[in-house]
């Protein structure tokens, strides 16, 4: 009866494991790909001399840029990657080990939220620049408070999640970027890289029931 409640258990655990390694890798990748398939459409688009949002809104008159062609593509992409931020909160929350760490899912479903109205008040409106900085917050706000779950339930992903934001927002503050769309890259690839830190601590969860099964 235990080792059949057992076997049931880690089959779960690897079913989930599945989706959360499916839809992190398609969330992880869409960004980039919707980042460089509308700089692909727009060549006066230059990172070191742009904003990623130019993109997707805005013109000579306003922005100092050319309208840009295709600007759903950007616009639209964001609002897709936001729901597949949103469906791998979900799946985080449901392998959650304590609410605080629910908490800080909570937020980054939030920041999915934002993520979204980036796509839809893109450069040109009013709300843009205010969704687009919050999104930036309300990520680090995510991962700060899920890097001190893990701290507490003394788990190896924690410090390397806290220090990572830390460490990001100090460089942020340190480094002279030559344009925003540096400094959005930059923030990205760090969001990205404390969320594969926590899908490897929902990894270590399944090895050591792999490792107790043996």
């Amino acid at each position: 009866m235990i080792k059949n409640k057992y076997r049931l258990g880690l089959n779960s655990l690897m079913s989930d494991m599945k989706y959360i390694y499916i839809t992190g890798g398609i969330t992880l990748i869409l960004i980039w790909i919707v980042i460089i398939i509308s700089a692909a459409f727009n060549p006066w688009f230059r990172v070191t001399g742009n904003a990623l949002s130019d993109l997707g809104g805005g013109n000579m008159i306003l922005n100092g840029h050319p309208a840009p062609a295709y600007p759903y593509i950007y616009n639209v992409g964001l609002i897709i990657e936001a729901i597949f931020i949103a469906i791998l909160a979900s799946l985080f929350l449901s392998k959650s080990r304590n609410k605080i760490e629910n908490a800080g899912i909570s937020f980054f479903m939030i920041s999915a939220l934002f993520l979204a109205l980036i796509g839809i008040y893109h450069e040109g409106t009013y709300p843009h620049d205010f969704v687009s900085i919050w999104f930036f917050i309300l990520a680090s706000i995510s991962y700060i408070t899920i890097g001190i779950s893990l701290i507490i339930n003394k788990m190896k992903y924690g410090i390397p999640i806290t220090l990572s934001i830390i460490f990001s927002w100090i460089l942020y503050a340190m480094i002279p970027w030559q344009s925003v769309a540096e400094d959005e890259i930059f923030g990205i690839a760090v969001i990205e890289l404390v969320v594969i830190f926590h899908i490897f601590s929902f990894r270590n969860r399944l090895n050591y029931f792999i490792t107790r099964k043996n």
